[in-house]
């Protein structure tokens, strides 16, 4: 335990279909991040593995067995849940030791496990306080602790980082990923944010909708998504409508650009590139000429704003070249950085298509 098989979900709450025949394995110690925006169903569908919703179709399987109709106390896996539901009542470590008291546990061995958790999540010295006495975000870090605490081998985490503070959320972030892996956990963890399914995932399941858009590395995720949807959600992309030429060169307003990698298709097409690798160099082809609308400066990097003909192009360097609003500059796109779509395939109606 646990290798885990979503077959075919579909869920609905009356007339709206949340999850359309969603289907995904999770392999024994494996962290999967699910991603997507709200509302595209990604705690529905955690709340379905769990069992606290019936299913209208499909299967959830455990290790080749069918759980799809057993009862959430029977499916041996810890929660996490968005709102912490915390026993107001009781003490942070009397919340964090509740399972294990439920479960008869020695009062030394309790206290052991609650002390390592607690510590985990930096409430060590919160312990004998009530949860109206913590933040929003000491909160969750208690629940939290209490999900870690059961000594479940399959956790669900709903969000567990979303009231964290950037520095908090980072800490926990490295500690959730190197205790998976010491105690051999198998994880799906749901999340609207980028950055933390990037850091914390083996592989990503990116939603869209209640369909799932893409399943990949969290490498490939960024670097070679499979649909234009995952260039745009994961990490940020410039989109350019451009005609087919040949297996390695397409026509895009006039000027040629080349693609490394064979472009497999016809007519016309979305061209994709991450902001950061564009460059400011000029190269016979894969260049355009525009100007600094903007300049915004983010610490490690600096983002540039370009006008090309009225729409934005999206720059950012860590090089931070010495450059100001009203410089006309030359972008040069690498081949080996350009991603290539159908354009039937557009990932959205707020995208911007250069």
């Amino acid at each position: 335990m646990p290798n885990i098989e979503v077959r075919g979900l579909c869920k609905s709450f009356g007339s709206h279909r949340v999850l359309k025949d969603v289907s995904f394995t999770v392999k024994n110690r494996e962290y999967v991040v699910v991603l997507g925006s709200s509302g595209c169903g990604k705690t529905t569908l955690l709340k379905c593995i769990a069992g606290l919703y019936d299913v209208d179709s499909g299967s959830v399987f455990f290790d080749g067995v069918d759980y799809t109709d057993k009862r959430p106390e029977e499916r041996n896996l810890g929660f996490f849940f968005q709102h912490y539901a915390l026993f107001s009542h009781m003490t942070v470590r009397e919340n964090v030791g509740y399972s294990l008291t439920a479960r008869g546990l020695d009062k030394r061995e309790i206290d052991k496990i609650v002390d390592e958790n607690l510590s985990i999540v930096g409430l060590s010295s919160w312990s004998g306080n009530y949860p109206r006495e913590l933040s929003g975000g000491m909160q969750q870090r208690a629940a939290l602790a209490r999900v870690l605490a059961t000594k479940s081998k399959l956790l669900l985490l709903d969000e567990p980082l979303n009231a964290l503070d950037s520095k908090i959320a980072s800490i926990l972030r490295s500690e959730l990923k190197t205790l998976s892996k010491k105690f051999g956990w198998t994880v799906i963890h749901v999340t609207p944010n980028q950055e933390e399914a990037l850091e914390l995932a083996d592989r990503i399941i990116l939603i869209k909708d209640g369909v799932v858009e893409q399943v990949q590395s969290d490498v490939d995720s960024y670097l070679k998504p499979k649909t234009s949807y995952g260039a745009y959600f994961i990490g940020e992309s410039n989109f350019l409508k451009a005609a087919v030429v040949d297996a390695h060169s397409v026509k895009y307003n006039g000027l040629m650009f080349s693609v490394s990698r064979d472009i497999g298709l016809e007519g016309d097409v979305l061209l994709a590139a991450r902001p950061e690798k564009i460059l400011f160099e000029r190269h016979e082809r894969n260049t355009l000429e525009g100007v600094i609308e903007a300049v915004h400066f983010l610490g490690k990097t600096t983002r540039y704003d370009i006008n090309y003909k009225g729409k934005l192009v999206y720059v950012e360097t860590s090089k931070h070249p010495k450059l100001k609003v009203g410089d006309s500059v030359e972008l040069y796109f690498p081949p080996d950085d350009i991603m290539v779509y159908p354009l039937s395939q557009m990932p959205g109606d707020e995208v911007t298509v250069i």
